[in-house]
């Protein structure tokens, strides 16, 4: 057996700790970046990390609360919680050509 790759995003810098997904929107957390706010297109089968926490975080745990908040935990006890603007939760959920230009210079 095989198992085929349909699709992949290498700029999560650490290792993935917890996934979560609403619709087409994925959360990633990672072990010492925090958040990672990921838009899969299925149109064009692309993974775009569209926004990130800025506040470096050691993640165990999230809980997604709506479409644009997501809870999380880290290893020191304290619990954040992320919410997206909705200017760019818009801008990722309508404009297909200005996200992957600004996310793909990795």
């Amino acid at each position: 057996r095989k198992l085929l790759r349909k699709c992949e995003n290498r700029h999560i810098p650490n290792l993935i700790a917890d996934i979560k997904t609403i619709r087409q929107r994925v959360f990633v957390s990672d072990v010492q970046e925090s958040v990672f706010c990921v838009k899969y297109k299925k149109r064009e089968n692309q993974l775009i990390i569209f926004a990130d926490d800025t506040n470096p975080r050691w993640i165990t745990n999230s809980c997604i609360l709506d479409y644009d908040t997501v809870a999380m935990s880290d290893k020191f006890g304290n619990i954040a919680i992320m919410r997206l603007p909705q200017s760019i939760s818009d801008d990722v959920d309508e404009d297909p050509t200005g996200n992957k230009a600004l996310w793909d210079r990795g």
